[in-house]
């Protein structure tokens, strides 16, 4: 259990420096303009890790990417359309529509980033070499 904590910590950790960076580097998106969005960022290895951890028994490793959708819906909804952050960062309105296809497309982005948690979760699981 602790090496899927691990997994998913290791992988959400990755996923939040190299967006940080990106942010950075958009002089467009503007870092101030993402404050509300790093308060989110900040709770995310925790996040991951617990609900790699709540992963049924059966699921893991085959099913972990499906596990991540299910979590990227999940705080999809919450970020587009609870605490709506898209407003905050842009500073407007956005339409939910808007907000609909951005909760679809973390939705997939959730399952190819846990596609990595599934390996790493492999690669921490496995013997060491000569054992």
């Amino acid at each position: 259990m602790l090496q899927r904590f691990a997994a998913g910590s290791a992988i959400a950790s990755m996923a939040i420096a190299l967006l940080a960076l990106v942010v950075l580097l958009t002089p467009v998106l503007g870092p101030r303009r993402f404050y509300p969005v790093t308060i989110v960022w900040c709770l995310m290895p925790l996040v991951w890790g617990l609900w790699a951890m709540l992963t049924p028994k059966a699921w893991v490793p085959q099913r972990l990417p499906l596990w991540g959708a299910i979590l990227g819906l999940a705080a999809g909804l919450f970020v587009a359309f609870v605490l709506n952050v898209h407003s905050l960062v842009l500073g407007e309105p956005v339409p939910a529509r808007l907000r609909g296809l951005w909760v679809l497309l973390l939705v997939a982005f959730y399952y190819l980033l846990w596609m990595l948690v599934r390996v790493t979760c492999k690669a921490l699981n496995r013997p060491p070499p000569g054992a």
